[in-house]
């Protein structure tokens, strides 16, 4: 690959870094979200665990706690278990991705350039597969995207947050970084951690596991950026300008 193609994508993932992590998610715990769920028969954090990761299929505890790389295993697990008594993994994502593609409608249908912005995510999600090395990411990616602009965006939007979200659990385990620890180097909140089922003793954020997270932030990065080749010249530009126009937009 030549390093003027790879110097690009790495420009444009840090110009659309945050717009990836944070577009996103403001459609899972979202009221209509939690309504639907609720209709479903699901609470609020039972319809993000087997929507979000519905995409997996009827999947064994060892398959969920890799995929949910940040919870505590058993907490995790636990809460498939429970979410899996309520509906079928496949219907609850095909329910989650209803849930994606109505708040795009909603929220991106005036928002000027989706229709590119479709395009170009589209583009990203379509030519990388992870597979088993990305299996939420890989499972939204096989979802069927809506024909629409605005929904597409984010359905593919989507795709990408857990294309990084995968690709920063692979780096992580390069860097020997387990999850427990990755939460204390990246949330420094003690009620998000516990949110991902941890509870104390938490470890302590040396200098060591400071400077092994960000050495793991970088390779993320980079991964991210290689995914982003694909992409030529003029499709990088307006990655980068849209993407964070959109999260602007979003407020």
């Amino acid at each position: 690959m030549s390093g003027s193609r790879m110097d690009t994508a790495r420009t444009t993932n840090l110009a659309v870094k945050a717009a990836v992590q944070q577009i996103a998610p403001k459609f899972f715990f979202d009221p209509l979200t939690t309504a639907r769920g609720a209709e479903l028969g699901y609470d609020g954090l039972q319809f993000y665990i087997a929507g979000r990761g519905g995409v997996i299929g009827d999947a064994s505890d060892d398959i969920v706690v890799d995929a949910f790389h940040y919870f505590e295993p058993g907490t995790i697990a636990a809460m498939w278990a429970a979410a899996a008594k309520i509906g079928t993994a496949s219907d609850a994502a095909a329910a989650f991705a209803e849930c994606c593609h109505a708040w795009g409608r909603a929220k991106l249908a005036d928002f000027d350039g989706v229709d590119r912005l479709a395009e170009i995510a589209g583009k990203i999600a379509g030519a990388n597969d992870l597979g088993a090395t990305g299996r939420l990411s890989s499972g939204w990616r096989a979802l069927p995207a809506a024909d629409d602009a605005p929904a597409a965006a984010m359905h593919h939007l989507q795709t990408l947050r857990e294309q990084r979200a995968d690709l920063h659990a692979l780096a992580l385990r390069a860097h020997r970084i387990a999850p427990l620890e990755a939460q204390v180097g990246e949330r420094k909140n003690e009620g998000m951690i516990k949110f991902f089922g941890w509870t104390e003793p938490f470890p302590a954020l040396d200098a060591e596991l400071e400077a092994r997270r960000a050495d793991a932030e970088t390779l993320t990065d980079d991964l991210v950026a290689a995914t982003y080749t694909v992409l030529d010249d003029a499709e990088s530009a307006d990655f980068a300008r849209l993407a964070p126009a959109a999260l602007a937009h979003l407020g």
